[in-house]
């Protein structure tokens, strides 16, 4: 079973207030706080995927969305969020060996199993320097409500019947009014949410 995770947290809600907040618009703000506290946003576990070519990391997360009304949860709509982020495994590890040359110099011996063991530290520094990207792509709630407000103004010329109903579900679940508040997203995101 996947674990969940809420994005919805004290942290997110104050990041995304903070957003918003650019528009001095005390009514938008309070609108939004509002709107987030009748909301449930969850994550799953992320799938990721790198590339045949190894130039680029994908990862695959399932978000639910659905909104408290009358103290009832509205059904949820799935969404797959999908990132792909570019990786240059090239430099890292150029980087890297760059930073523990200094020891290395100063190392007296400089035999085939000491080689082999500064390759090994260099070969763990890139999975790290890699782990820490994935992390860094972890979706935001300002990046998932912009995202979800691209997604409601989408026109319905769709021939996939599925993204016509969940679209027009998530414009029943949120006025026109409610998700204007929303915060909006740099277009060039390499990011976006899929209907499922």
């Amino acid at each position: 079973m996947a674990k969940k995770k809420d994005l919805l947290t004290r942290e997110g809600k104050d990041s995304c207030l903070n957003f918003v907040s650019g528009n001095n618009n005390k009514s938008v703000q309070e609108q939004l706080s509002k709107l987030l506290d009748e909301m449930q946003i969850s994550l799953d576990e992320p799938i990721v995927e790198d590339s045949i070519d190894g130039t680029r990391i994908r990862l695959t997360y399932v978000i639910a969305l659905s909104r408290k009304g009358g103290g009832i949860d509205k059904d949820a709509i799935k969404f797959q969020y999908i990132k792909e982020i570019p990786v240059d495994y090239s430099n890292i590890p150029i980087k890297i060996k760059d930073s523990t040359t200094g020891a290395a110099a100063s190392a007296a011996d400089d035999t085939v199993s000491h080689n082999n063991n500064n390759n090994n530290s260099i070969g763990e520094e890139t999975l790290i320097e890699s782990y820490d990207e994935l992390e860094n792509s972890v979706p935001t709630l300002c990046e998932v409500l912009g995202l979800l407000k691209k997604i409601y103004f989408m026109p319905d010329d769709f021939s996939n019947r599925l993204v016509v109903a969940r679209i027009h579900k998530l414009r029943n679940m949120f006025s026109k009014d409610e998700i204007l508040t929303f915060p909006s997203i740099d277009l060039s995101d390499k990011s976006g949410l899929i209907p499922i």
